[in-house]
C-alpha cells in the first residue's frame, strides 16, 4: 500500500476499494478485472485509487490479507473448542471454523485459489502458518502429558501445511468430485495419524 489512510473517510475509501477489488473479480474474474473496473465500482478516480495502492497487484494482496483475517479471527473464537478437543477433533474444528467464512463468499476464494500462484497468497502464508502454529503450540501444551512430542518444531511444521495447501488446492476447484466433510475427515485423520506416529516415535527415541 502506497499510504496509509489516517482519517475515516480515507480509510473508507480504502475499504471501499478493497471491497469493489472482490467485487470485481467475482463479477470478471481475477485476469479480467482491471484497476479502473476497481475504481469505477469503488466510485472513485483513478488517481485516488493510485495515492493508496500500487496496482491491482497491491490491491489483491490487501484484500487476501483481509480475508485472512477473518479465517484468523474465526480460529480465534473457536480456540476454546480446538484446546479442549481430542486430537482428530480438534483439527475437524479448525477446518470447520475456517469454511465457515469461505462459505460467506465462495466465488471469491474459488477465484482466488484458482490463481493463488499468481495473486500474492503466498505473501501472507506465512503469516497463516505463524498464526496457526502458535494455535497448535498451545494446544500441544494444554496436551502436555498425552503429546510428549521430542522435537515439536518440525511436527508442527507438517502438520500446519500438511492441512493449508490441500485446503487451498480443494477451495480452487469448481468441482472437487467428493464434499467438505470427506475432506474434513480425510484431513483429520491423516493429522491424528501422525501425530500419533510422531508419538511413537519420540518415545521410542
Amino acid at each position: 500500500m502506497r499510504k496509509k489512510p489516517r482519517q475515516a473517510r480515507a480509510q473508507r475509501r480504502v475499504d471501499d476499494l478493497i471491497e469493489a477489488t472482490a467485487l470485481e473479480i467475482v463479477d470478471r474474474g481475477l485476469v479480467e478485472t482491471t484497476t479502473n473496473h476497481i475504481a469505477e465500482r469503488a466510485g472513485v478516480s483513478i488517481g485516488s485509487l493510485y495515492q493508496y495502492f500500487e496496482g491491482k497487484s497491491d490491491l489483491i494482496i490487501a484484500l487476501i490479507e483481509r480475508m485472512s483475517a477473518q479465517i484468523l479471527d474465526a480460529v480465534d473464537e473457536a480456540a476454546a473448542d480446538v484446546l479442549a478437543a481430542d486430537t482428530r477433533m480438534a483439527v475437524e474444528r479448525m477446518l470447520e471454523a475456517t469454511l465457515v467464512v469461505v462459505d460467506r463468499r465462495p466465488a471469491l476464494y474459488l477465484e482466488l485459489m484458482r490463481h493463488w500462484q499468481t495473486t500474492g497468497v503466498l505473501t501472507v502464508i506465512e503469516a497463516l502458518e505463524d498464526h496457526t502454529m502458535e494455535v497448535c503450540r498451545r494446544y500441544v501444551l494444554r496436551h502436555h502429558e498425552r503429546l510428549q512430542i521430542e522435537d515439536l518444531r518440525p511436527v508442527l511444521f507438517v502438520i500446519v501445511n500438511a492441512t493449508l495447501f490441500p485446503l487451498m488446492r480443494y477451495l480452487g476447484l469448481a468441482n472437487p468430485g467428493f464434499g467438505r466433510d470427506a475432506l474434513i475427515a480425510s484431513l483429520s485423520d491423516m493429522i491424528a495419524g501422525y501425530v500419533d506416529t510422531s508419538l511413537v516415535r519420540s518415545a521410542q527415541g
